[in-house]
């Protein structure tokens, strides 16, 4: 019997505490075993939690979201990794299809994926963005992600990867890129003052963070039946 390679997903977060939550009730429900969760808080108020394949890493004072993405691809343990973004969600298949689909090519993403608008409207639609990547663990550590940026760090992977080969597939898309949550992200003000500056004010933005008191994993709604009821629709 072949043994399923480890995959690393590796989330940055900071002052996102309930979405957090989220998504790691995501990563538990997983139909892959092979997986770990590395998650990499930023804040300095310390993350409380102690669930099986996932590890926290309270490490606060990293200046820009390039660092941080950069110093989890040192922690990652796997053959592949994958970001595990703190305000998406992940349907169960997520880190399956990857493998799966991956073969011989250094990253493999799915053509579409589900953008969540308000009121439970979900649009399917081409997929650019790198949450929903499964990417060779040596060629992400061997291009990294851009230093001191933000919103647009990780255009230094996908270049390499583009020109190594990146796999693309058109499969039940897996990944759910959320428009709908009262978030301030950093990628809105690219173009705009310096990343310092822009990250110090993502920062002060997003201050739900907890008290220190152990996390516990779970929902506000029942997204993935929405999103099954949305499949069935465009049957």
């Amino acid at each position: 019997m072949s043994v399923k390679p480890l995959v690393s997903c590796l989330t940055c977060t900071y002052g996102r505490y309930t979405w957090l939550k989220e998504a790691i009730q995501c990563f538990l429900l997983q139909d892959y075993d092979e997986r770990e969760l590395i998650i990499l808080n930023n804040h300095p108020v310390s993350i409380n939690l102690d669930l099986p394949k996932v590890r926290v890493v309270n490490e606060p004072g990293h200046p820009t979201l390039g660092d941080c993405r950069n110093r989890l691809l040192k922690e990652a343990t796997g053959e592949f990794v994958r970001t595990w973004d703190d305000d998406d969600l992940y349907l169960p298949w997520a880190i399956s299809q990857g493998v799966e689909n991956i073969g011989s090519s250094v990253a493999f993403k799915p053509k579409y994926s589900w953008f969540s608008r308000k009121n439970s409207v979900y649009l399917k639609n081409e997929n650019v963005y790198e949450a929903s990547w499964t990417v060779r663990t040596e060629a992400a550590r061997r291009y990294g992600y851009k230093g001191k940026s933000g919103g647009d760090e990780h255009t230094q992977l996908s270049i390499g990867l583009e020109r190594e080969g990146f796999l693309v597939k058109d499969v039940r898309p897996s990944y759910i890129y959320r428009w709908d949550t009262p978030l301030w992200r950093i990628s809105g003000s690219l173009g705009a003052d310096t990343v310092e500056n822009r990250t110090a004010i993502w920062m002060k933005q997003n201050d739900d963070h907890g008290s220190g008191e152990p996390l516990v994993p779970g929902f506000q709604k029942d997204y993935f039946s929405e999103i099954e009821r949305e499949e069935r629709g465009k049957q």
